[in-house]
């Protein structure tokens, strides 16, 4: 069964691998090519599986703040009307700036109480 993604240690030796198949020695590139094949091999995996997988989108605090909106968003009454507005759309945006998370901590803090951790 194949894994849901490359390990991150994986995926770092694999390129540094694929990085010496640029190299001017044929042996150095034979080595490398090998190297990676096997490194694929041993996690189960193929060429075609390593680059037909969707590129995932990662974003350390993504799950956080949308479900932060979400469950404001479950306290209509406790939001000021602007503030329903800005919670209902911040969810349509990639990423956050700095000021749109600190807006949102206060109103998360005012209608949701303080957040252990």
């Amino acid at each position: 069964m194949m894994p849901a993604t490359l390990p991150a240690a994986e995926r770092g030796r694999l390129v540094k691998l694929l990085g010496l198949l640029g190299s001017d020695h044929a042996g150095e590139r034979d080595a490398a090519g090998l190297a990676a094949h096997r490194l694929l091999q041993r996690l189960g995996l193929s060429w075609g599986d390593l680059l037909s997988r969707p590129r995932e989108h990662k974003e350390p605090l993504q799950s956080v703040w949308r479900t932060t909106c979400a469950d404001l968003l479950k306290h209509p009454g406790k939001l000021r009307p602007w503030e329903r507005k800005f919670v209902a759309d911040l969810p349509n945006f990639r990423r956050l700036s700095s000021k749109q998370r600190y807006c949102l901590a206060e109103i998360a803090e005012r209608v949701l109480g303080p957040r252990n951790g």
